[in-house]
């Protein structure tokens, strides 16, 4: 090295080197791990209450055989008694097919389905009104307690019941309760019990002879209950055809 050359001098001269990234062993940074969002668990459906007032006021004009009468009395609530007109099937008037006055106390706390109806019926100790939800139908009594839902599946043509839920009346909504349609058909070709269902239903006595298969006594029990207007008489009935099929 020349004394006479400055440190200057020789930085001037040397070429740094050049580095290709591809070269280099660099560390990599991890990319950044996801943290999955929670999804809540869902319960299983259910299906909202209404009070039978607003929902008559609603959904009675899907009804044929029923009406509501709207009147204004002095110190009566009209919220809280609901009045309907039903045809009661006893010729006519003026006119007019004949109806029945049918009065209900305490509609604003009396629990019903907060869904269309297909159907309904008023009988003396309360009244039945008939829903479609999905591929179910809910048969359900209005009763002075509450209400009594019963859930069917619907096999050859008929509402065949096989669960029962009460709802009362501070109840917001009702868990819907499903059985696998499958399951009951493949119990309908099976031998009746007809020792059993003589205990559970004596007026079967009277037809055992016409019947021998569990679908036999569930067309035989669904018809009896088109000729029935008594709700404990349909609760029977329904439940019979469930210990049946259990």
């Amino acid at each position: 090295m020349n004394d006479n050359t400055s440190l200057s001098d020789m930085i001037k001269d040397e070429t740094p080197p050049v580095f290709q990234e591809g070269n280099l062993d660099l560390p990599t940074q991890a990319a950044p791990v996801e943290t999955p969002e929670e999804v809540p668990e869902q319960g299983p459906p259910s299906i909202s209450i209404a009070p039978l007032n607003t929902w008559f006021e609603s959904n009675s004009d899907s009804f044929d055989n029923i009406s509501q009468v709207k009147v204004a009395i002095r110190g009566v609530d009209p919220t809280k008694t609901l009045i309907m007109a039903v045809l009661d099937g006893q010729g006519e008037v003026d006119g007019n097919p004949s109806r029945d006055l049918q009065l209900f106390k305490n509609a604003d706390t009396q629990p019903v389905l907060e869904l269309p109806a297909t159907d309904m019926q008023i009988y003396n100790n309360g009244f039945k009104i008939v829903y479609t939800y999905d591929d179910l139908i809910v048969k359900c009594y209005g009763v002075r307690t509450g209400l009594i839902c019963v859930f069917c599946n619907i096999i050859n043509d008929f509402p065949v019941p096989y669960q029962v839920v009460k709802v009362k009346k501070k109840d917001n909504n009702v868990e819907v309760a499903r059985r696998p349609v499958e399951e009951m058909t493949a119990k309908m070709p099976l031998p009746a019990d007809l020792e059993t269902l003589q205990l559970l239903y004596k007026q079967s006595s009277k037809a055992i002879e016409d019947l021998s298969t569990i679908e036999s006594v569930v067309g035989w029990l669904s018809e009896k209950q088109s000729e029935i207007s008594d709700i404990n008489h349909l609760l029977q009935i329904d439940n019979v055809i469930i210990s049946i099929l259990s």
